[in-house]
């Protein structure tokens, strides 16, 4: 009895040690492993550089920026101001792009990519073709985003064209922002004039001293552009930004701010359109300070415009969206494409 006693214990602690240090590997579960958001913002935005080609055979520089993670409520077509290009906005297009929409902005030809050796850097086309590249950049806009609405945006010299795109295509687009608005200058007609001289016996190529002096064009100090200092610096270290216009180039700006009294010459088929202007209130020389403003939105009411609205900021200069407080001036032109 004692030896089966004896047995069962030895039994007994073997398999106790057995339990205890016996093989047992770690049960792994393959599960399908799902895509890392740790480095993917839903934020985050989506940037092409594309070509278009117009119908006169320049090809248009065109950068689309669009949100990445989130459904586009609407389309931002950018007209850049003068001896500038489209790269200086895609700051502005990407905080765009996070609030839900898409943004195009074009180099006007004879600026930044948009040149060949017909329009090389300087060299504008007459007002009409000016006019023609952002009515056919947004129809090709349409076609990359069918159904959705197109807001149009002019800056400066920009602010010229929009107003001008209003003539015959205001249809085409659901809102309108202007900034660094250019008034109406009473010398129009007598630049549009001293242009057309120019270009007759000097050449549109040639470059005219007394249409550089009546421009003011290319100067250096631009320090009326902001007052940001970061942003100045930008400005004056930007090698794609060009000195000057030829006289071509000089007396399209001219035909561009005359046209805006030719009321006859506006359809104004959407009374109802939305524009907001939006300037600097240290930008007098350009908006004409309050005697312009009013006289720009008095112009475009009796064009027919109903729904205009005029923002002058305090302590900002000619480029509001690159003022120290420019969150601000973002977040206004949020809230006006926001409205429904």
């Amino acid at each position: 009895m004692k030896k089966y006693l004896l047995l069962g214990g030895a039994i007994g602690a073997g398999l106790g040690l057995y339990s205890l240090f016996r093989n047992r590997p770690e049960v792994i579960e393959f599960k399908e492993a799902l895509p890392s958001t740790e480095h993917q913002p839903l934020e985050a935005t989506i940037n092409e550089d594309v070509f278009l080609v117009a119908s006169d055979g320049l090809p248009l520089a065109l950068t689309f920026v669009r949100p990445a993670y989130r459904p586009v409520k609407a389309v931002v077509q950018i007209i850049h101001g003068i001896l500038e290009h489209r790269q200086r906005y895609l700051h502005f297009a990407e905080f765009l792009a996070k609030n839900g929409f898409a943004v195009v902005i074009s180099d006007n030809r004879g600026h930044g990519d948009s040149t060949d050796s017909e329009f090389p850097l300087g060299h504008m086309a007459e007002l009409a073709r000016m006019i023609q590249d952002q009515y056919e950049i947004t129809r090709f806009i349409k076609t990359r985003f069918a159904g959705k609405p197109v807001y149009l945006y002019g800056h400066s010299f920009g602010s010229l064209l929009a107003r001008n795109y209003l003539q015959k295509h205001d249809k085409e687009i659901e809102k309108l922002l202007l900034t660094g608005t250019v008034q109406y200058e009473k010398q129009a007609p007598l630049g549009c004039l001293i242009a057309k001289v120019a270009n007759t016996f000097a050449g549109e190529r040639s470059f005219s001293w007394i249409l550089k002096k009546l421009s003011n064009f290319g100067e250096e100090d631009k320090s009326w552009l902001t007052s940001d200092a970061d942003q100045l610096a930008k400005v004056y270290n930007d090698t794609r930004m060009i000195p000057g216009y030829d006289n071509r180039g000089v007396a399209t700006i001219w035909e561009a701010d005359r046209e805006l009294k030719q009321l006859a010459h506006f359809n104004c088929q959407n009374p109802e359109l939305p524009i907001l202007s939006i300037t600097g209130a240290e930008d007098c020389d350009i908006t004409g300070g309050e005697k312009g403003l009013l006289d720009t939105e008095n112009t475009l009411r009796a064009i027919g415009y109903r729904n205009v609205d005029m923002l002058d900021l305090p302590r900002m200069k000619h480029e509001v969206l690159n003022e120290v407080e420019n969150e601000f001036v973002y977040q206004l032109i949020v809230d006006f494409f926001n409205v429904v």
